[in-house]
């Protein structure tokens, strides 16, 4: 529960006011707005924030048509069908945040808090912060009639079923975490998105969606209008997190940011930049070179999110390595950084996770959810391209 308000009073015991130590915070109400645009307006306004130039912000929105959001750590043509999303016309967005692929689209509210890590409103522990800043959504969703509940680490479920999904990253001391309330959801256009093996192993993945992932409209009726749902929202941040919203527009900066970031979003150079930067490694791939030379690929499901690995080995010794997938790695450009720090280590436990440790302690690295020894893991069960 947050804290009430505290309120003051002189010696002849008359009210003076409302004492003032709430924190104020800006509040962005954006409205529909386009939906590659929902996601470069909290990269925007990290940018701003991390320089000092804006207060601890949320932002409140919702898209306006469908578009594939993919994690920054992941590949997108590993995770998406982009054939299909190309004859549909529905773009393919890369987000500074980590965790996998989703379908953005109508039916959906999301919400963007922007803060200074470590203050008396956001832990600084990156494990805690999701449980903190999620309590307003579960309060809002039992206020609406839906027994929510928060499931670590990043979910809101209903009787095991998600209802809101999350996800995190941290610029300097700047943490950016971004969600959603489920209104509606196309659960056949999600499904129709992702790169599958087969049209009978796609429709297995629809049933499982539909049993995993559950909608306003399937649990209230009628559903309130969005409107209602936001302020209800909005109330909650402020009650939950003891601090006062002050609506406000976006500056000059944020304005001409967000249309250059947007810009950026569209094209492919960003979208394929994983990919980009692993290149070699994975023309290896294709090539199936043999010898003592071998490209082995792997994966270990984690708390934190799916981890994946294609790396090159040189009989007993890392040359090269390629790690992506839905998880969360912050700060999220250090991860380029640890891949090469792996090359040249003999494939033994102890020297692969003697190298990972030193790298996190050394670069301060936070992965939610997920451990140094899953990242080891993926290096010590081989499985041969």
């Amino acid at each position: 529960m947050g804290q009430e308000r505290d309120r003051r009073s002189d010696q002849k015991g008359q009210e003076i006011g409302i004492c003032d130590s709430l924190e104020s915070w800006r509040l962005l109400l954006l409205g529909a707005m386009d939906t590659v645009s929902t996601q470069a307006i909290y990269d925007a306004v990290s940018q701003a924030h991390s320089q000092g130039l804006v207060q601890n912000t949320i932002i409140v929105c919702e898209p306006t048509y469908p578009v594939v959001c993919i994690g920054f750590h992941q590949m997108a043509s590993t995770d998406v069908d982009i054939d299909f999303c190309q004859r549909k016309g529905i773009p393919i967005v890369r987000r500074i945040l980590g965790g996998g692929g989703v379908l953005l689209d109508r039916g959906q509210i999301f919400y963007q808090i922007i803060a200074k890590r470590g203050s008396g409103v956001i832990p600084y522990k990156a494990d805690d912060t999701f449980e903190a800043l999620l309590r307003p959504v579960v309060r809002t969703l039992r206020e609406l009639g839906v027994p929510a509940q928060y499931r670590a680490l990043n979910d809101v479920q209903v009787q095991g079923r998600k209802i809101s999904g999350n996800g995190a990253t941290v610029i300097g001391e700047t943490l950016v975490l971004t969600g959603n309330i489920i209104v509606d959801f196309d659960y056949d256009l999600m499904c129709a998105i992702l790169r599958v093996p087969s049209d009978k192993f796609r429709d297995k993945v629809v049933k499982s969606l539909k049993e995993r992932v559950t909608t306003l409209k399937r649990e209230l009726d009628p559903v309130p209008p969005t409107s209602e749902i936001e302020r209800i929202l909005v109330k909650n941040f402020e009650r939950e997190l003891s601090i006062s919203l002050q609506r406000r527009s976006l500056t000059e900066l944020e304005s001409r940011l967000l249309t250059e970031i947007t810009a950026k979003y569209h094209s492919e150079r960003w979208l394929f930049e994983s990919e980009a930067g692993h290149r070699d490694l994975l023309r290896k791939k294709e090539l199936r070179i043999s010898g003592s030379t071998r490209i082995v690929e792997n994966s270990v499901k984690t708390a934190g999110g799916l981890i994946r690995v294609l790396f090159e080995a040189d009989g007993d010794v890392i040359r090269d390595a390629a790690i992506y997938g839905d998880f969360s790695f912050y700060p999220k450009e250090k991860l380029e950084k640890f891949e090469r720090s792996l090359r040249g280590v003999l494939l033994v436990p102890e020297q692969v996770l003697e190298r990972a440790r030193h790298f996190f302690e050394q670069e301060k690295v936070e992965t939610p959810g997920v451990s140094v020894q899953d990242f080891v893991s993926l290096f010590l069960s081989e499985a041969a391209v």
